[in-house]
């Protein structure tokens, strides 16, 4: 994941926040105190949708003690998640986005939360979690890794725990379209050729990939995690919002 980790970094640098979240008051030259503000609350807002509809449908009055968000960026998630949990794990590829999230959770307050830098096999990570996150995330990894993280994630959840796991699975749009966006994802300097031809701005391009949903829910059912809430998403990409609680000996 090296070239991968590259791209992060460089967006650590640059443009931390619009990684996160692609739109352009969220450069950094747009950043002001109020696109801030509405930056954090989109997640605190994600935080309460994702609690009411575990509490209404997988498991009600939820207080987890230990919490992980992977692919945790500049900690928009990982704060609120850290907020509702005794105590929180943010991860993320990149040491800058984690620099950042360390600098954002100091000033926040919030201090029951810790950073682990992440990789393919999550070998920094110890200990098991009673809710396990991560939100637009996967989809950035190449399913033949992905698929293995996706697996290792749920391995990290406590019996009865819960989890909240999303991929995509579609991108929608004409042929010629998906085509060139495979080029600019398998050759990045065709990208950055049609930047420059373009006069748009310079940025690496942020790779999307579709996941098999028969692996996925296949990946699940393995891991007993047998009660399952889908949400559908679209950013651009559609895709599902996976919620389930991972318990074993459960017999329809």
């Amino acid at each position: 994941m090296d070239r991968i980790e590259k791209q992060w970094d460089e967006f650590a640098e640059k443009d931390p926040y619009f990684a996160v979240a692609s739109f352009d008051r969220f450069y950094t030259e747009n950043l002001d105190e109020d696109n801030l503000l509405e930056f954090f609350q989109s997640g605190e807002e994600y935080t309460d949708r994702i609690w009411r509809l575990i509490e209404t449908h997988l498991k009600p009055d939820f207080h987890p003690k230990r919490s992980l968000d992977f692919g945790c960026g500049v900690g928009r998630l990982a704060m609120p998640i850290a907020k509702r949990s005794k105590m929180t794990v943010g991860v993320d590829l990149s040491q800058g986005m984690l620099n950042a999230a360390r600098n954002n959770a100091e000033k926040f307050g919030i201090g029951n939360l810790e950073f682990v830098k992440g990789d393919d096999e999550l070998s920094r990570i110890t200990g098991k979690f009673d809710f396990v996150n991560s939100f637009i995330v996967i989809q950035h990894i190449n399913p033949k890794i992905g698929e293995g993280i996706f697996e290792k994630l749920i391995d990290l959840i406590d019996e009865g725990g819960i989890g909240a796991l999303h991929v995509t699975y579609r991108q929608p749009g004409r042929t010629a379209s998906i085509l060139r966006y495979k080029l600019y994802r398998r050759f990045p300097f065709v990208y950055r050729l049609r930047n420059i031809v373009l006069k748009k701005k310079k940025e690496p391009l942020i790779p999307v990939y579709a996941y098999d949903l028969n692996r996925i829910f296949e990946i699940l059912q393995r891991n007993d995690c047998h009660q399952c809430l889908v949400r559908f998403s679209d950013h651009g990409h559609l895709g599902v919002h996976i919620l389930f609680q991972k318990m074993a000996n459960i017999v329809f």
